[in-house]
């Protein structure tokens, strides 16, 4: 990178959202348990976070909350009832004071929003969001309550069009779902899409309805996905998208399962792969929400998340754990950031197919005024 590029970078305001009481309710949703401590000790050890200016959660109202959530969906979180009409008790349970964490984890996101909002912010990071399969009146897929979608809300607020990146390995149907008929936010998602794959939507041909036709694009792909092919067509899709939306504001959801290794995955890539996709947003040099998500295998999550923070900060990480890190032990057996390819794991994309994703999205692209 040349000095000029260091440079900006260094000059940034980036923000960073934390709190103990986020840490403590973020990690009673039974899908990742202990993984943001395990995050937030790895960031730590690092001195990272003392880097960064670290910003507290807000705590939502049930009235903000149901700018997007229906009554009966928040009445339900709030009296713990375990509905299957909502999505609730499979793989999203209930559990005592489940609608006070669905309150700060949506005020996790608002308020990395709302700094944006206030244009004092170039890029703001909240791990503790990110949960893309909540509908309006629906959980699903570990996701209680949609912080992306209020995020989104209130940054339309201050700014015209809000771009929306999916980089989780499944993909971010409660988003587009919220936005399929609207032209200020476009939602970009980049998954795995295959028979018996969560959540089984979002092939190349969904593409929004009405005012919303051609403001979702689609890049589904099958397991064995590298980082080289990966990012090449990132790339290209991202770049079109950029120049013919024109955003004012991008959000970018960054599930740690889009990783090699994941329970819940199947891609073949590792964290450079994705952190250059990331830098690639970066450099459009608008304000940016940075989110977290799926992510199942904490440790490769862990190693990830912190790994894009010193990235964004143009910090250079020692490739091994801090031994004075709490969670250390958890790092074994080598105790390091290396995260390798399986060389075991098939390749399923063919580039025939992948080009006609691109061809497919260039095509719906031109709805978009």
């Amino acid at each position: 990178m040349c000095s000029e590029e260091n440079k900006k970078k260094s000059n940034k305001v980036i923000k960073y959202v934390f709190s103990e009481t986020l840490l403590h309710f973020i990690d009673k949703n039974p899908a990742i348990q202990g993984r943001s401590q395990l995050v937030h000790e790895l960031i730590k050890s690092y001195k990272l976070l003392e880097k960064l200016q670290v910003i507290p959660p807000r705590i939502c109202s049930t009235a903000e909350l149901s700018q997007f959530h229906s009554i009966d969906y928040l009445s339900a979180l709030k009296n713990e009832d375990e509905l299957e009409l909502f999505g609730l008790g499979y793989d999203c349970p209930v559990w005592e004071g489940i609608f006070d964490y669905c309150k700060i984890v949506a005020g996790s996101t608002l308020a990395a929003c709302y700094e944006l909002c206030k244009k004092q912010s170039d890029i703001v990071i909240n791990w503790f969001g990110g949960w893309h399969h909540a509908q309006k009146d629906k959980a699903g897929g570990y996701c209680y309550i949609n912080d992306i979608v209020l995020g989104a809300m209130l940054l339309l607020k201050v700014y015209k069009r809000v771009l929306y990146i999916d980089l989780d390995v499944h993909h971010g149907d409660g988003v587009e779902g919220a936005f399929e008929t609207s032209n200020r936010v476009f939602c970009l998602s980049f998954h795995q899409h295959e028979p018996g794959f969560f959540p089984g939507t979002g092939n190349s041909e969904s593409t929004g309805f009405a005012l919303g036709k051609g403001y979702s694009a689609n890049f589904p792909y099958k397991s064995g996905i590298d980082g080289k092919q990966f990012t090449k067509y990132f790339e290209i899709v991202t770049s079109r998208v950029f120049d013919t939306f024109r955003p004012k504001a991008v959000i970018i959801q960054c599930g740690g399962d889009s990783l090699v290794g994941d329970p819940l995955g199947g891609t073949n890539m590792v964290p450079k792969d994705m952190i250059r996709c990331i830098r690639f947003v970066l450099q459009r040099n608008l304000p940016t929400c940075i989110l977290g998500g799926g992510g199942y295998n904490f440790q490769n999550t862990a190693k990830y998340w912190t790994q894009v923070i010193a990235d964004i900060l143009n910090e250079k990480l020692e490739e091994d754990i801090p031994d004075d890190c709490p969670c250390f032990l958890e790092f074994g057996p080598d105790y390091t950031l290396k995260m390798k390819t399986n060389s075991f794991v098939k390749d399923l994309n063919l580039e025939e197919e992948c080009e006609k994703n691109v061809e497919d999205i260039f095509k719906n692209l031109e709805f978009c005024k």
